[in-house]
């Protein structure tokens, strides 16, 4: 069986990371604060690299943090961190202004105790970043017919689900948008044939992008959220209603 990090280095893993490279591209720079954190592996670069943040950790879970598996030549930007598998994030409380988690939600056994210690080690206004695949894509109508191997074994929540855990959590939505809306195909000169997808998505099937990004803001009592702005907003599913009833997170 593959592993994420191992899919991210074939040829759609890698076009998929450049778009979401591009993605963030348009967000992490108006993300200000003095520690910037990526937790999970996803390509062969840092998904920080447009971060204006000047200390930055690469986070890394392994089954045996013995074995040097961080690309140094490639992170050269980021300090590594290995911990081990289901271990709680190493930051103190309220001391990392940006947490970046690329397909972390996809493919942890408990997304939930994850969003809480997202938020623990987030400070006051500090940012979650969210990666996550979309269910309702091409992506997921793939990983319907073969969940042996990543990234189509992962667990994959619509965009209103994370949307709702995060209001639970009292996080404040303040950005987003889809992206890589044509079909997931290995064949890079056929995967080419469907670049039209990719201009015409936001307007004519705007949530049905493979992958969702998400901006949410930690809110404490009596906070003043700051609006990005409508050229960061981006995606009309940020105009979504926070839910009415609040449920646990069980």
């Amino acid at each position: 069986m593959s592993s994420f990090p191992d899919w991210s280095r074939t040829g759609l893993g890698q076009s998929l990371i450049a778009a979401e490279q591009g993605a963030l591209s348009k967000f992490l720079p108006a993300l200000k604060g003095a520690i910037a954190v990526q937790y999970g592996y996803a390509g062969t670069s840092s998904l920080l690299e447009t971060s204006s943040i000047e200390q930055k950790f690469f986070l890394l879970a392994s089954e045996n943090t013995e074995t040097d598996i961080f690309p140094s030549e490639s992170f050269d930007d980021l300090q590594a961190l290995y911990i081990d598998a289901g271990s709680t994030l190493p930051f103190l409380s309220s001391s990392v202004d940006l947490c970046l988690l690329p397909h972390m939600l996809d493919f942890s056994d408990n997304p939930h105790q994850l969003l809480r210690e997202s938020k623990d080690i987030l400070v006051s206004g500090g940012h979650l970043v969210i990666l996550g695949f979309n269910p309702y894509s091409f992506w997921g109508i793939r990983g319907l017919f073969s969940r042996a191997n990543a990234p189509w074994n992962s667990q994959n929540y619509s965009v209103y689900k994370v949307r709702d855990w995060l209001s639970l959590l009292d996080f404040h939505v303040s950005g987003g948008m889809m992206l890589y809306y044509s079909p997931p195909i290995q064949n890079q000169r056929l995967r080419e044939k469907f670049v039209f997808m990719e201009n015409a998505g936001d307007r004519w099937w705007p949530m049905l992008g493979g992958v969702y990004l998400l901006i949410a803001q930690k809110r404490d009592a009596g906070m003043t959220v700051i609006d990005l702005g409508a050229n960061i907003r981006q995606g009309a599913f940020l105009n979504v209603a926070e839910p009415v009833v609040k449920r646990s997170l069980e």
